[in-house]
């Protein structure tokens, strides 16, 4: 392979890379599941965590298919995670007088042995791989840090400028209001643990500083699942007759290897690298099956490693099952409309944010520790900083695992996921004695969810007073929130959803 052949290759794969990571950011915006149906991870881990095949998700056949022709080309071409390891590798490679290190040989074995965990977990109904996949891991930090961030950012830097008087105004205020109209938010979006969600992804980011694609090449359980495939792949490279044993082509390669020696082709990447850098075009591609080949780099992960891959999987995917949480009847946290039945839903969720990304008034929050340690980042409300629109069904139409299931909008509507309850140490016409109807006048369902009754009662005066008090209908509410969201009480609300009552099964399915 010629030097220019091999960059316009290395051209190509950037072009590619471009491309998947721009489409990617357009998919999320649009509310689309379409990249998550292209994962076999996620695949694999829900067939193993349900025992139910989600036919959509067969797409995810395609890339594996390919990768037995060309090897890890989804890592090195398409994933838009790895686009940004590459982009932040290359950064630090421009930036640093001395090169960045490859990953240490015996360091890329840790992938398999995440993959491992992940596995034995989702067998163990612990479904825990969408922490760690690259597509839910980079959907989920978008959706809860770098969107808001970003809208903050360009709102204060297209306002002011659009502020300022003379050529800056005028030609910023258009952009502001085109901005406006379809890419920023009109409210600023907030979520709970935004910085610290944002935090990991900046610091498996700035880890390339160090190691070259250090995720990809040593945490990755996809990568990790791709390079057992590429293992048996078609295409590998080889060093023709006009190597000269230099070894320049190892300077760039992701992983520190190279086609003249100690090449990996599970962990090779298909970047080309090494084709640019030899100086003897000596670097070439080579099809054929895996039996013909005269030697194979063997898979030594040792049995310590396996079998300590295996144990960590058994014992943290049976720490759910045997925690007091399993035997409580009752939580305090609301799921989203359509939320299956809790334990089919942590089995399902990939804590991918999608439905955190959708959601018009920022209700839905990525959950903490209150919904167990198996349900970190799983999507829960919170009526403090939003409410359910009632003319909204988008979170059910975006779910790529139906852990929440799709709802028409007359369905979701009807689907209870919670009752409103009244604190009348707080409320105003129980604790002070005067009206208050905020709630009731919120309330979005057609019979009023919320009814008045007058009563008798001395108030915080002193004085004996009619009153017309608030009360839930139960049979009514739907949980929606917003009463809880409008409540006038500056300290704390006066009437809160709680999950009683919550559906969490499907009568038309």
């Amino acid at each position: 392979m010629t030097r220019s052949t091999a960059r316009s290759l290395r051209v190509l794969r950037v072009l590619s890379q471009v491309v998947f990571l721009v489409g990617f950011f357009a998919l999320l915006v649009a509310g689309s599941r379409l990249f998550f149906y292209f994962d076999p991870l996620l695949f694999v881990l829900n067939f193993l965590a349900t025992g139910t095949v989600l036919k959509v998700f067969l797409w995810s056949l395609t890339p594996v298919a390919l990768t037995l022709v060309f090897g890890r080309f989804f890592c090195g071409w398409v994933c838009p995670l790895g686009t940004l390891h590459q982009f932040s590798t290359w950064l630090g490679i421009r930036g640093k007088k001395k090169k960045i290190e490859p990953v240490p040989h015996r360091a890329l074995r840790i992938k398999y042995v995440v993959l491992i965990l992940v596995v034995v977990m989702a067998l163990m109904g612990t479904h825990i791989g969408g922490w760690l996949d690259p597509l839910s891991l980079l959907t989920r930090s978008t959706a809860v840090s770098l969107a808001p961030a970003a809208n903050h950012g360009l709102n204060q830097l297209v306002k002011g400028g659009a502020e300022e008087g003379g050529v800056t105004a005028t030609v910023l205020k258009p952009a502001y209001r085109l901005a406006r109209r379809h890419v920023l938010t009109t409210e600023q979006r907030a979520f709970a643990q935004s910085a610290l969600i944002g935090l990991i992804l900046l610091i498996i980011l700035a880890l390339n500083l160090w190691r070259r694609r250090f995720y990809c090449n040593s945490l990755c359980p996809l990568g990790a699942l791709y390079a057992l495939i590429s293992r048996f792949s078609l295409m590998r490279l080889k060093t023709g007759d006009h190597c000269k044993s230099c070894n320049v082509c190892a300077a760039h390669c992701t992983y520190g290897g190279s086609p003249y020696k100690d090449y990996h082709k599970a962990d090779c990447l298909v970047c080309f690298n090494c084709a640019v850098d030899c100086p003897h075009d000596a670097v070439a591609t080579e099809f054929s099956y895996p039996s013909s080949r005269q030697s194979r780099t063997p898979l030594d992960l040792g049995r310590r490693r396996v079998l300590g891959g295996v144990v960590a999987g058994l014992v943290v995917g049976a720490l759910p099952a045997v925690g007091p949480r399993a035997r409580q009847k009752i939580h305090g946290f609301i799921r989203p409309p359509g939320a299956v039945k809790e334990k089919q839903f942590l089995e399902k969720c990939v804590r991918c944010g999608q439905c955190m990304q959708v959601c018009p008034t920022n209700v839905i929050q990525p959950a903490a520790l209150e919904t167990g340690a198996d349900g970190l980042w799983t999507p829960v409300l919170r009526p403090n900083l939003g409410y359910c629109e009632y003319e909204c069904n988008r979170c059910t139409e975006v779910c790529p695992t139906r852990a929440i299931e799709p709802l028409d909008l007359q369905q979701k509507k009807e689907f209870k996921i919670g009752t409103a309850v009244i604190d009348r140490n707080r409320c105003y016409t129980y604790a002070d004695g005067y009206n208050c109807a905020v709630c009731e006048e919120h309330c979005p369902v057609p019979e009023k969810a919320i009814h008045f009754r007058e009563v008798e009662l001395w108030n915080f005066e002193g004085r004996l007073v009619k009153v017309n008090q608030i009360y839930v209908v139960p049979d009514l509410c739907i949980g929606c929130g917003i009463c809880q969201n409008v409540c006038p009480r500056s300290d704390a609300p006066a009437i809160f959803v709680t999950a009683e009552e919550e559906q969490r099964e499907f009568s038309y399915y």
